[in-house]
């Protein structure tokens, strides 16, 4: 426990405690039975039953527990954020999104894109306070990882959710996962003005100095903005500066849920930088090209936007 009442239980995907007057509040569900019957034990050890989980946003690997949960606790309360919720309740909105909204392959349909469904009973406000089991929470908007993400905040301690991520996560995954670099970097910049006690990220060490990690994260993201502008001197499709990104980061796809959840950051990253006007786009010989702002001269085939 990080206070009396407020805790988490630390692993690949950290999911947090709060005490209730009635039982448990837990801050997303990890990723499957296996981490479930975990949870469950350690719930079971201090003897709290759960009576809510609230979900951050809606990757599998954060409600993937709420089957097994729920199966156990029936009454236990769900809330998660508006568009998150849709595919809580419908998961294989997931691999369909990352499948650019086809029937996703089999090859897609594994636990770490297709989780099992869950119920959602409350939608969580984007934005403010809310009070649960007697607990007064803060929730935080904070965008860019998953569309309508937020964080969590109790007793001045912040459970960030995917907002940020822990260097050594940064650093095993090169091109972390995003649906839109610019708010992203705006929900990094949200938490640089905060002061409260403690931070812990869904993937990455609890903290209570948070500023040079998220530093860590600034400069992570602007490097790849970097890099991607430098690809795009040569106007290219989005495979082609998909494969020299990964070339460039020493990335090596080689299943495809690697490659829909790369060529998704790609696409995250892309829309950041055409948001700040620094990428444009056309289409030619019915190719979707790419380039960096102001390459293409007066005069070149195709419509520039």
């Amino acid at each position: 426990m990080i206070s009396e009442r407020v805790g988490y239980f630390p692993g690949h995907v950290n999911i947090g405690l709060v005490l209730g007057h009635s039982g448990a509040i837990l801050i997303d569900s990890g990723l499957d039975t296996q981490t479930a019957k975990k949870i469950k034990k350690g719930l079971d050890a201090i003897a709290q039953p759960l009576c809510a989980v609230i979900q951050t946003h809606a990757h599998a690997d954060h409600f993937g527990g709420n089957a097994y949960l729920l199966g156990c606790w029936p009454t236990a309360q769900v809330y998660a954020p508006p568009l998150e919720e849709a595919i809580i309740r419908y998961p294989i909105l997931e691999p369909i999104y990352l499948n650019m909204g086809a029937e996703p392959l089999d090859a897609l349909r594994n636990k770490f894109l297709l989780a099992q469904a869950s119920r959602v009973d409350h939608l969580l406000p984007v934005d403010g306070e809310m009070e649960i089991d007697g607990v007064s929470l803060s929730i935080l908007s904070l965008p860019g990882h998953s569309w309508q993400q937020v964080g969590v905040v109790c007793d001045e301690i912040c459970f960030a959710a995917d907002s940020y991520l822990g260097e050594g996560v940064l650093e095993k995954h090169k091109l972390p996962f995003l649906v839109d670099a610019y708010e992203t970097l705006l929900s990094i910049a949200k938490l640089m003005e905060t002061s409260y006690r403690g931070y812990l990220p869904g993937h990455g060490a609890f903290t209570t100095s948070v500023q040079d990690v998220l530093n860590k994260n600034k400069e992570w993201h602007e490097r790849i903005y970097r890099l991607v502008e430098e690809i795009l001197d040569v106007e290219c499709t989005l495979e082609d500066a998909l494969a020299r990104v990964c070339d460039r980061l020493e990335i090596h796809i080689e299943n495809a849920s690697n490659y829909v959840l790369f060529r998704t950051a790609l696409m995250g990253y892309l829309i950041g930088l055409s948001k700040e006007q620094r990428v444009t786009y056309r289409f030619v010989s019915n190719k979707w090209l790419w380039s960096r702002a102001g390459l293409l001269q007066d005069g070149g085939e195709g419509e520039e936007r």
